[in-house]
């Protein structure tokens, strides 16, 4: 019940990527092994070693060492999980963990997020996500952009979208002719 799933798919004569896929439920994982199929269409001459690690596992000691580990190896990080809720506090700081352990490396932090509505809000998960890949220096990428239809608050995102909105005052105070005092 409780194991670790490693993939490798080799290809001669290129340096290989590591892939670290956290998954919580079996159901949700079926999204990330599509998503990770795809990745590996996408890069056929690169070889990729794809690690599975669920909530469940990361509970265990061991296992859990094991992960931190792959994640700060990880050119690729993967969170397959619903949207709702926050984080459990255990999975934070396993996140904390591999994050402190990754030094400068570049890489990707990738949020596969099953969400109700796909016009949702960012979750309090994906926002979470967010800043740990920036102050990982890590991209964060989503399968579906949150930023689509509202931004996450507090972002560059929503500070965008809210200067390219027009406003009744904006409108009034572009539509205005200005008054110019008489010169003396």
């Amino acid at each position: 019940m409780f194991q670790q799933i490693t993939e490798k798919n080799e290809a001669k004569g290129s340096r290989g990527k590591c892939v670290v896929v956290i998954y919580e439920t079996p159901a949700i994982r079926e999204h990330a092994v599509r998503f990770c199929e795809r990745l590996v269409q996408e890069k056929k001459s690169v070889a990729l070693e794809t690690n599975w690690w669920s909530f469940q596992v990361l509970d265990h000691p061991e296992l859990r060492n094991d992960a931190v580990e792959k994640a700060a190896a990880a050119d690729v990080v993967i969170f397959a999980m619903n949207a709702g809720r926050d984080l459990p506090e255990e999975i934070k700081l396993w996140i904390e963990r591999w994050l402190n352990k990754r030094g400068e490396r570049e890489g990707a932090l990738v949020g596969l997020l099953g969400r109700e509505e796909p016009r949702d809000m960012a979750s309090f998960r994906e926002i979470y996500l967010r800043h740990a890949a920036r102050r990982a220096g890590m991209d964060y990428l989503s399968h579906a952009a949150p930023t689509a239809t509202q931004a996450i608050p507090d972002s560059l995102d929503s500070f965008n979208e809210r200067a390219g909105r027009m406003t009744s005052v904006l409108a009034n105070i572009l539509h205005k002719h200005p008054h110019h005092p008489p010169r003396l």
